[in-house]
């Protein structure tokens, strides 16, 4: 239901900069995708997913917001390899981010939460993409507490 009303909400809306349209997958999965990963990694780390949904319009109003918890932003990647972007805000807002792969051979419900690291010290090892943030192999990510743990 998020990622439908994210992607109902943010039809005709104007993509980021950043963003290459031709390289991106459809809204419809991306979206669900999203919302999976971000749901994911608010139960690995039991913190609260506010799961919002807001017009185009009122994008600004919560820009700032994390995707989970207190200060949790979610990386959600298409292929588990992939490294891990900090953007410059991730840093300036002191956030800790977070990689997710939902698995799309499972219908995207099920979501390997793969690594996490403190945006300052991302930007620090993470390569410069020359484009506003910084791509972090999963080397250096810590791991993700293990269910039932106190991690």
């Amino acid at each position: 239901l998020v990622g439908d009303g994210r992607n109902m909400a943010n039809r005709n809306s104007k993509d980021k900069s950043y963003y290459h349209r031709e390289k991106m997958e459809d809204d419809t999965v991306a979206s669900f995708a999203a919302a999976t990963a971000e749901c994911a990694v608010a139960r690995v780390f039991n913190a609260e997913w506010h799961a919002k949904v807001w017009p185009a319009g009122e994008h600004h109003l919560h820009s700032d917001e994390p995707d989970v918890g207190e200060n949790i932003e979610v990386k959600r990647v298409r292929t588990p390899d992939a490294g891990l972007v900090v953007r410059e805000k991730d840093r300036t807002l002191g956030r800790y981010v977070v990689l997710a792969y939902p698995i799309p051979e499972t219908g995207y419900t099920q979501v390997d939460v793969i690594g996490w690291i403190k945006a300052d010290k991302g930007w620090q090892v993470g390569r410069d993409s020359g484009e506003g943030y910084v791509r972090v192999p999963q080397k250096y990510l810590r791991a993700v507490p293990k269910e039932g743990s106190n991690e």
